[in-house]
């Protein structure tokens, strides 16, 4: 029988790595703060639902030897941050340009689990937290598949409370977008903190 003993060591510092990987600034938590400022916590869950599901698949493809792949070829790498960092941007550009809507009209198009979904493959953030997180939590031989399975657990757990968090702190915010100035700047705001992720990828 396999002691899993080893792996309790890993858990506090698992639990901090994911905590500061997944409640910084980053793509999926600006479309969190705006989806939860545009349409409530209730009518964010799916997008949420989504988010998740794309980093447990992430974890399974970085664990099941696409991760190595990516580290012993970092040109492969490279692409995939340039072609997400690309759509990113046209997101930011997006977001900058949302025209000012009345209570009654919601100005940015709701985001589904499939939208959450998609975002991961496209997020050079989240590929580069679960590969780090695989890279630096795993063990080796009979304990490897146990330890990625409990690095994906933690970051599940940790990871859906922050983007609840992110969510309840756009829904936070929304009182005070009722004037068009406001309303552009926070949009603004979203839009360069986008392309400072972005720019933080490739430092």
């Amino acid at each position: 029988m396999i002691s899993l003993t080893p792996l309790q060591p890993l858990l506090l510092p698992l639990i901090m790595f994911t905590g500061l990987a997944t409640f910084t600034p980053g793509p999926n938590n600006i479309f969190l703060t705006l989806s939860g400022c545009q349409h409530g916590y209730r009518k964010s869950l799916p997008f949420i639902l989504g988010i998740r599901i794309g980093i447990a698949l992430l974890f399974v493809l970085m664990s099941s030897g696409i991760g190595v792949l990516i580290l012993k070829y970092p040109s492969s790498y490279l692409m995939l941050k340039l072609l997400g960092s690309s759509y990113l941007i046209y997101l930011a550009i997006k977001i900058a340009r949302t025209q000012f809507s009345t209570a009654d009209q919601q100005s940015v198009q709701l985001l589904g689990w499939r939208q959450g979904l998609l975002l991961q493959f496209i997020n050079p953030k989240s590929m580069l937290m679960v590969l780090s997180c695989i890279s630096a939590f795993s063990l080796p031989n009979e304990l490897y598949f146990y330890s990625v399975i409990q690095a994906l657990l933690v970051f599940t757990v940790v990871g859906t409370f922050s983007n609840c968090c992110w969510v309840m702190f756009g829904m936070s915010i929304k009182q005070y977008l009722s004037t068009e100035k406001r309303h552009k700047s926070f949009h603004y705001i979203l839009a360069a903190l986008t392309l400072v992720a972005v720019a933080l990828l490739f430092i």
